[in-house]
């Protein structure tokens, strides 16, 4: 196995625990009789602390390399997943939160620091289709996997599978097992003192980081509410598991011919029909009640998401001064948290008063408004 693809196997573990966990803990939440108010501070909380701190944390990574980063983040995300499954009421689940969701973003940005430098710079699409691919693998087993552990296993045992995943990381590269690319010559030789706030100047790389942002918000969201959802209409942990799989199966398929569609068409025109796709799926989501119905609802709407991740990230990398990538992902990571952190407090708050179909129209509007604003750039 080549360095890169032991890498994002390893990147892929970790998502597989953070996206698992996050699913358990909205359902353990709503189990316990939580408000939806009460969940979407929970799921806020995944984001708040890294919107917090991901810059100075991106330059840390710049400084130190990959490896100080990916263990102390393995371990923390263990942890957070080895407390929710020891104490698993409320309390712990406001601790659980918030440090599986820092430290997970910390994994992230060294994973697209990381990445991103294995190879040369022509191969940049390429690996991070690759590193899509993995994560869209994770996205689909781990949520499958944590539903299908509460209903046979209980909370605690779900919580306990996915720290070993969240684990796996840290193990192997403690043990020498992973060969990380060397870092960049710029930045031993002649440092950029360009901000990356300041690069948020650039138009194409603030639409870049507006879209980037906007699909972590969506993900945020679909995590949180569809438990509501699926709650609501009587639905299994299983049978809500096997939605968000279904949503991870169109972006693993998307991605999957992500190469021949980047060769052949500019990455705007992508993300304005991925848009389009994600506005048309929260409309229609809780217009029924129909399983197999909902299953090809989150399918498109998986297409739409797994178009955007990579498109975004290669126009950011490709933007970056060599030795700014950390901060710049770091900068990235915090408009993508506060999106995570902000909107789904507001969604559980109109939740709870209006009921869950509100929040995905209104998700639908501002996406398809989204979609209207940049139409120009369809013929990009």
């Amino acid at each position: 196995m080549k360095p890169l693809h032991r890498y994002v196997t390893l990147a892929a573990f970790n998502h597989m625990a953070m996206t698992g966990s996050r699913l358990t803990v909205m359902l353990l939440a709503a189990s316990l009789g939580a408000s939806p108010a009460l969940i979407g501070l929970l799921a806020a909380l995944f984001g708040l602390v890294s919107a917090l701190v991901a810059v100075p944390v991106g330059r840390w990574i710049d400084r130190s390399g990959p490896r100080q980063p990916i263990m102390l983040a393995s371990f923390m995300v263990t942890l957070g997943a080895v407390v929710a499954g020891v104490w698993h009421e409320i309390p712990a689940l406001f601790i659980a939160a918030p440090l599986m969701g820092t430290f997970n973003s910390m994994f992230q940005m060294t994973t697209h620091q990381t990445v991103g430098r294995y190879g040369r710079p022509e191969d940049r699409p390429a690996n991070f289709t690759v590193l899509a691919l993995a994560i869209s693998v994770a996205v689909f087993v781990g949520p499958l996997l944590a539903g299908l552990s509460i209903d046979h296993l209980g909370y605690a045992s779900a919580f306990f599978v996915t720290a070993l995943f969240a684990f796996t990381p840290m193990a192997v590269v403690w043990l020498g097992l992973l060969e990380f690319p060397p870092a960049p010559a710029k930045a031993r030789e002649q440092p950029t003192l360009v901000s990356g706030w300041a690069l948020l100047k650039d138009p194409e790389l603030r639409r870049a980081y507006i879209a980037a942002a906007s699909n972590n918000a969506i993900w945020s969201i679909w995590s949180f509410m569809l438990p509501l959802y699926g709650l609501s209409i009587g639905l299994s942990a299983t049978a809500i598991a096997t939605l968000a799989a279904a949503l991870s199966g169109g972006t693993l398929s998307i991605r999957l011919v992500m190469n021949p569609l980047v060769r052949r068409y500019q990455p705007w025109p992508l993300i304005v029909v991925s848009h389009i796709t994600i506005g048309l799926g929260f409309l229609a989501m809780p217009l029924t009640q129909n399983y197999p119905l909902l299953a090809a609802i989150a399918f498109l709407m998986g297409i739409g998401l797994g178009l955007t991740g990579p498109l975004a990230n290669t126009v950011m990398y490709d933007a970056s001064p060599p030795d700014k990538v950390g901060e710049v992902i770091g900068l990235r990571m915090t408009m993508a948290n506060l999106a995570q952190t902000v909107v789904p407090l507001l969604s559980g708050a109109v939740g709870a008063a209006l009921g869950v179909a509100p929040v995905f129209w209104a998700v639908s509007a501002a996406m398809l408004a989204g979609a209207w604003v940049n139409r120009g750039k369809l013929k990009a």
